[in-house]
């Protein structure tokens, strides 16, 4: 789509201020830091500018990042030092085996959206949540929380909400367990995908980071922390919700039936295969320590299956989510000239971190996280804070990178703080005041809880 002429112009402006700023950031002689990290510096400036403003797409601003390092840093004989060929170094992230991991999960999760798989196991669990509000809340809630580890919790939320939305309308227009439900969904979405690698893009950053650090993360080792924390933050917000709305309900009708006998969501022998298939690849991701058979490896078992037998078609591949692919590879870009050049080890130097003590420095990055992710995207605010924190000497890199990917999907304040939140405020069942409310709350729980459960585990 074209931007209005005015709208390309103030791109064009807030763009070349950025390069501009990040131009001058490189020319000052910060002491202690080398000619490298000075660059380096620059283009971290001009990145984190155009990821907050958002004059050009996310993953466009990967695409400056990768330009401006090769340029300036990986040139033959440049500051770095790299050979001919050193410059790939900002290049294979983009092909790392987290990007692999990340579009076997986006294929997976094109196949059961297209099939429906989604709706059916929506309408079969939810026929067995009952009547009661806190029930139906709490079904509607671990629903979204479940998909949402496995597809996008846009994708999440918009199917829950139009499932929500003919309930919602039996209510009386007075009725506080309307915003109750609205609300309940994207907020499950957001923390729904701290479960998995997979489900939010901030977790694959983290684990990105933490391949270049030399620490592997399987998708178990994932899995064991961040989905009791997913289960837990659901589980706070379901009962902030229903003490902020209380229903004045006794019975919800929750009632499914689609008056058009084509509609109905039965698994036909395609949904059978792609469900099979599912569980198989879930399955050997968290048992690749098992089987030895990488997770990325794995990832590429639906793209064969799916694509090599027709149930996916050219039109499914060029909508796979590829601008999020690119927004994970140009940050852990960013990340590999960060550590390089050392400017990583100079940002760290300026800090007396240790005086804070391991819990003190989990909850300042958890907090600045959290603030943060209100405003921007959280793929934005990991890029950002990923490569400082992991390098901090007074915690566990793991640590420190579990509370940032963590903490920054625990986004529950604005509508511009999420896709999910947006939608729900689309949906005009509630107001701002209503998210802004009840957000704030969870928001400051999940800083408190992420950085108590990290820190016990470390």
């Amino acid at each position: 789509m074209t931007l209005p002429i005015n709208e390309t112009r103030r791109a064009l402006i807030v763009f070349c201020a950025a390069l501009l700023a990040g131009f001058a950031v490189s020319r000052i002689g910060f002491a202690g830091l080398s000619p490298a990290g000075r660059i380096t510096l620059g283009i971290f400036t001009t990145a984190s500018l155009l990821w907050i403003f958002e004059p050009v797409p996310l993953f466009v601003t990967s695409f400056v990042i990768v330009i401006l390092e090769v340029v300036f840093l990986g040139r033959s004989g440049g500051p770095l030092g790299l050979s001919p060929s050193g410059y790939m170094i900002f290049i294979e992230p983009f092909f790392s085996s987290v990007i692999v991991l990340l579009l076997g999960g986006f294929v997976m999760a094109a196949a059961v959206k297209r099939y429906g798989i989604d709706l059916w196991f929506a309408g079969r669990l939810l026929s067995r949540v009952g009547t009661n509000p806190a029930s139906v809340l709490l079904g509607m809630m671990s629903m979204a929380a479940f998909f949402s580890m496995w597809i996008s919790n846009t994708a999440t939320t918009a199917l829950m909400l139009a499932v929500a939305i003919p309930i919602i309308r039996t209510m009386p227009a007075d009725e506080p367990f309307r915003r109750a439900l609205v609300l309940g969904i994207p907020f499950a979405a957001n923390v729904g995908g701290i479960g998995t690698p997979i489900g939010s893009p901030p977790n694959a950053i983290a684990i990105g980071f933490l391949d270049q650090a030399g620490i592997h993360l399987s998708f178990f080792s994932w899995m064991l922390r961040g989905l009791p924390i997913a289960a837990l933050l659901t589980l706070v917000a379901w009962a902030v919700l229903l003490r902020l709305f209380r229903p004045r309900t006794k019975y919800v009708r929750v009632d499914l039936t689609d008056p058009d006998p084509d509609q109905r969501h039965a698994l036909d022998g395609r949904s059978r295969f792609i469900l099979v298939m599912f569980l198989v690849v879930v399955a050997l991701w968290l048992t690749t320590e098992i089987h030895g058979v990488p997770a990325a490896v794995v990832s590429l078992v639906p793209l064969v299956a799916f694509f090599g037998f027709g149930l996916l078609d050219h039109d499914d591949f060029r909508d796979l989510g590829w601008n999020i692919l690119f927004i994970v590879g140009g940050g852990m870009s960013l990340g590999v000239a960060m550590q390089e050049s050392g400017l990583s080890a100079w940002i760290v130097g300026l800090i007396r971190f240790e005086a804070l003590g391991t819990l003190g420095v989990l909850f300042v990055f958890a907090a600045s996280t959290a603030a943060m992710t209100t405003f921007i995207s959280n793929s934005a605010t990991a890029n950002l804070l990923l490569p400082i924190v992991i390098g901090i000497g007074a915690v566990a890199p793991a640590a420190g990178a579990l509370v940032v990917a963590i903490t920054s999907s625990a986004a529950m304040i604005l509508p511009v703080s999420t896709p999910p939140n947006a939608i729900a405020y689309g949906s005009r069942e509630i107001d701002l005041r209503d998210m802004v409310r009840s957000g704030s709350i969870i928001t400051a729980a999940a800083v408190v809880l992420v950085t108590l459960f990290i820190r016990l585990l470390f």
